[in-house]
């Protein structure tokens, strides 16, 4: 009896090292598995915002409006793509707070929407600035990490 427990303990201990060392990833590795992730999002995000900028500046703001809320679905599952990453626990704190960063990101891209559709041009410069804001903090947050793809540059998408 003694010895069934002691096997069973010591397989239960087996098992979980992997797991362990598997949760504990390393910066790099961190970035290795998520700059894919933001890629496929930042050449997404270049299919759906093309010619956003032009009907903006053509007064056609409803049909603009329609690219940010592409944009924002597009965004939100990236957001949600990244969460699902196992962070390295001694980056957890910052990593939270880059996303919470990236979910006003999206939060700031659907209201812009919503003030091309309502034709408040104005506001949605506002926004947009408020917008820019928030990618630079975002950005700051992560800078020791070397993203590329990860790293907010609206001017990607104009």
């Amino acid at each position: 009896m003694r010895r069934t427990i002691f096997l069973t303990v010591a397989l239960v201990a087996l098992a979980i090292v992997p797991l362990a060392s598997a949760a504990e990833l390393t910066r790099d590795e961190y970035v290795s598995r998520v700059e894919p992730i933001c890629k496929r999002n930042t050449e997404a995000n270049r299919r759906i915002l093309a010619g956003a900028k032009e009907q903006v500046k053509a007064e056609q703001l409803k049909a603009a409006s329609t690219h940010f809320a592409r944009a924002v679905g597009a965004f939100e599952k990236t957001i949600g793509q990244l969460q699902a990453v196992p962070q390295p626990a001694s980056d957890e704190a910052k990593l939270e707070k880059w996303i919470g960063y990236l979910e006003v990101e999206s939060s700031y891209l659907g209201r812009i929407g919503k003030a091309l559709a309502q034709g408040d041009k104005s506001k949605a410069q506002t926004l947009s600035v408020r917008l820019n804001r928030n990618s630079n903090l975002a950005n700051n947050t992560v800078l020791a990490f070397g993203f590329s793809y990860c790293k907010i540059d609206p001017s990607r998408f104009s």
